[in-house]
C-alpha cells in the first residue's frame, strides 16, 4: 500500500494485495476507518476497486495529510471486519442477452441463468450518479465492450470485460445490455441518494414485467419577474461553486469552470462567491429584465464588461458581442435563485439535474433571483482582470500516478513540445491535439479516481485534461495533473490555443495557489472600497 499526491486536491492510498477481491476487501476496510476519523478538510472519500481518494481543497493538504499519517493506515490496522448489505435488484431479460449469447455462443436462457445465478460485489460508484461496477461475472460473460459507443437507455443491466453494471441515466455506453431493471439507482431527493454503495452485495431476481415509471411531476407555472432568456447563446448554463461532498455516489462536483471569474462577476455585486450565476461559453445571451435588478457580467471585451450595472425592468442585456474568454460569468445581486439539488444549484448536463430543469438555458426561459442584502457599487470604474491569455498558455503540472508507465520520449514530448486545444472539449475535458504519448507497454488499468485537473491518456495518446464535469474515477493512465491554480487559464482558453507543460513540485503548486488568493484578496479590497 502507498500514499500518492493526486495533483494538489487528493491524496490517494493504492491497496497491496494478491487478487482483485483482497484489495477490495482493504480499500473498504480503509475507507470505513477515514469515514469514522472525519476532521472538516475532507471533502469526499472516493474509492474504487484497488484505490482510495481523500479530497481536499488545495489549501488544506498538509492538514489532511497530518490526519492521514496519524491514523496509520496500514493492513494490521485495517483488519476490522466491513459489514455489507444484500440488495435484491428485479430485472427482465426479455430478448436482450441474444447478442452475448450470440457472441459467446451460448443460449439466452443459458445466459440468464449464470447472470442471475451469481452474486455481485459493488466494487466503485463512478461514470455516472449511481452507477454501480459489479464485481463477480461469471467467466463464461466475460466479454469485451463494444467498440463504439451508443446510448443506452436508463435502467439497462449490461456487463463488459468482467464486471456487470447499472445505467441510472440514458447516457452513452459500450457495455453489452442483457436485461433492464426498475430500480431507481439514483434518486437527489432520497437519503442516501444512491441505493448501492462500495462493498454491497447484489443479486438479480428475475421478473416478467417492471412497474411503468411514474409520469414527471407537473412543471411549475412561468415566473412573472426575474430574468428571462430572449437568445441562450452557444451554450449557457447555471453554475456556483460545484457540487461537493458527493462524488463517491458518483456525483461530478460540476460547477463553474472558472471558479475565478465566476467569483469576480459575483463579488462585483456584493455577492457570495458561491452564488449561482449564468455561465456563457463562446457566445454571449440576450436577456431582458422583468424587474428592477442589479447586473454584471466578466469575460466581454467591451467597457460594460466588468462593472456593475443598475438594469430597469423591461430593459435588455445584449450580451451577443464578442468575448475575450471562452467563458463569460453574468451575475445579478442575489444570485440566480434556482432550487438547490444536493446542496447545489450547479448544472449537471450529463446528470440532468440541478441548474434550470439539468439542462442548458433556453429561448423563452425565466429565471428566479434571490434576495440581495448588500449594498450597491459604483459603476464609474471596472475590473479588467485577469487580461486575456493570448495564442498560447503554460500550464504547470504534478507529476501524474501512472507517470511511470510512460517512456522517456513521451514524457520528453510532453515537456518540450506544444498541444492545440480542440474544438471538441467541453466541460468534461479539455482535449488537446499534438505528438502522440506512448506507454512502454500496454497496460491494463482499473478505474481509480481523478480530479480537477487529471490529464489523462487514451489510446489513441492525445492528452485530454479533465474539466470541472468531470467523471469521478476514469480508466485512462494519467500522466499528470495540472495544478489548481492553472485550471481557470484553461477553462478561459479558445480552441486552437497552444498549450505548454511544466512540470512544478507540491510546494510550488501550493504557492501559486496561495498567490491566486492573495490576488483575489486584493481584489476584494478594492471592490470594497467602492461601496457607496
Amino acid at each position: 500500500m502507498g500514499l500518492h499526491a493526486l495533483g494538489d486536491t487528493a491524496w490517494l492510498f493504492k491497496a497491496d494485495g494478491t487478487s482483485p477481491g483482497k484489495k477490495l476487501e482493504l480499500v473498504l476496510r480503509l475507507r470505513r476507518i477515514v469515514e469514522l476519523h472525519p476532521i472538516a478538510e475532507i471533502v469526499d472519500i472516493v474509492s474504487s476497486f484497488d484505490t482510495i481518494a481523500v479530497h481536499f481543497h488545495p489549501a488544506d493538504g498538509q492538514k489532511v495529510l497530518g490526519h492521514l499519517t496519524s491514523l496509520h493506515l496500514d493492513e494490521d490496522h485495517a483488519r476490522q471486519s466491513f459489514q455489507s448489505r444484500t440488495i435484491t435488484i428485479p430485472i427482465a431479460y426479455g430478448n436482450d442477452p441474444q447478442a452475448l449469447a450470440d457472441a459467446r455462443k451460448l443460449s439466452i436462457p443459458e445466459v440468464i441463468e449464470l447472470h442471475r445465478g451469481a452474486e455481485y460485489t459493488v466494487a466503485a460508484i463512478g461514470f455516472s450518479p449511481g452507477f454501480p461496477y459489479l464485481q463477480g461475472l461469471p467467466p463464461q460473460l466475460h466479454q469485451p465492450r463494444l467498440s463504439s459507443p451508443r446510448i443506452v437507455a436508463a435502467g439497462s443491466v449490461a456487463v463488459a470485460g468482467d464486471q456487470a453494471g447499472i445505467y441510472p441515466f440514458a447516457s452513452q455506453g459500450g457495455w453489452h445490455v442483457i436485461g433492464r431493471t426498475d430500480a431507481e439507482l439514483f434518486d437527489p431527493q432520497r437519503v442516501p441518494p444512491a441505493l448501492l454503495q462500495p462493498g454491497d452485495k447484489v443479486r438479480f431476481v428475475e421478473v416478467e414485467n417492471l412497474e411503468e415509471n411514474a409520469p414527471p411531476p407537473p412543471k411549475p407555472p412561468s415566473l412573472t419577474d426575474g430574468i428571462q432568456v430572449i437568445v441562450p447563446g452557444m451554450l449557457s448554463t447555471i453554475q456556483d461553486h460545484g457540487r461537493w461532498g458527493h462524488q463517491h455516489l458518483g456525483v461530478s462536483p460540476g460547477g463553474a469552470a472558472d471558479p475565478v471569474l465566476a467569483s469576480i462577476a459575483n463579488r462585483l455585486l456584493g455577492n457570495p462567491d458561491d452564488a449561482a450565476v449564468i455561465e456563457c461559453t463562446m457566445t454571449g445571451p440576450l436577456l431582458r429584465l422583468r424587474t428592477n435588478a442589479r447586473v454584471a457580467w466578466v469575460g466581454w471585451a467591451d467597457v460594460s464588461s466588468g462593472k456593475p450595472h443598475e438594469i430597469k425592468a423591461g430593459d435588455h442585456i445584449d450580451l451577443r458581442s464578442r468575448m475575450c474568454h471562452l467563458r463569460g460569468y453574468v451575475a445579478v445581486a442575489g444570485g440566480i435563485d434556482v432550487p438547490q439539488v444536493l446542496r447545489s444549484r450547479a448544472t449537471d448536463l450529463r446528470a440532468v439535474l440541478g441548474g434550470h430543469h439539468g439542462r442548458a438555458l433556453q429561448a423563452g426561459d425565466t429565471l428566479p433571483i434571490g434576495m440581495s442584502h448588500t449594498a450597491p457599487v459604483s459603476g464609474k470604474w471596472h475590473v479588467s482582470w485577469p487580461r486575456p491569455n493570448g495564442s498560447l498558455i503554460e500550464l504547470r503540472y504534478l507529476r501524474g500516478i501512472q507517470a511511470d508507465w510512460f517512456t522517456q520520449k513521451a514524457h520528453r514530448i510532453f515537456s518540450e513540445t506544444f498541444y492545440e486545444i480542440t474544438p471538441a472539449s467541453d466541460r468534461t475535458g479539455a482535449r488537446l491535439k499534438g505528438a502522440k504519448l506512448e506507454l512502454k507497454e500496454p497496460r491494463d488499468m482499473v478505474s481509480q479516481p481523478v480530479v480537477f485537473g487529471s490529464i489523462q491518456v487514451p489510446p489513441d495518446g492525445q492528452p485530454i485534461v479533465l474539466m470541472s464535469e468531470r467523471q469521478t474515477i476514469g480508466g485512462y493512465p494519467q500522466i499528470g495533473h495540472v495544478i489548481s491554480a492553472d485550471i481557470p487559464k484553461l477553462a478561459r482558453a479558445w480552441p486552437g490555443t497552444k498549450v505548454r507543460f511544466r512540470e512544478v513540485d507540491l510546494d510550488e503548486a501550493r504557492h501559486a495557489w496561495n498567490e491566486l488568493q492573495r490576488d483575489l484578496g486584493l481584489l476584494n479590497t478594492g471592490l470594497m472600497m467602492k461601496l457607496t
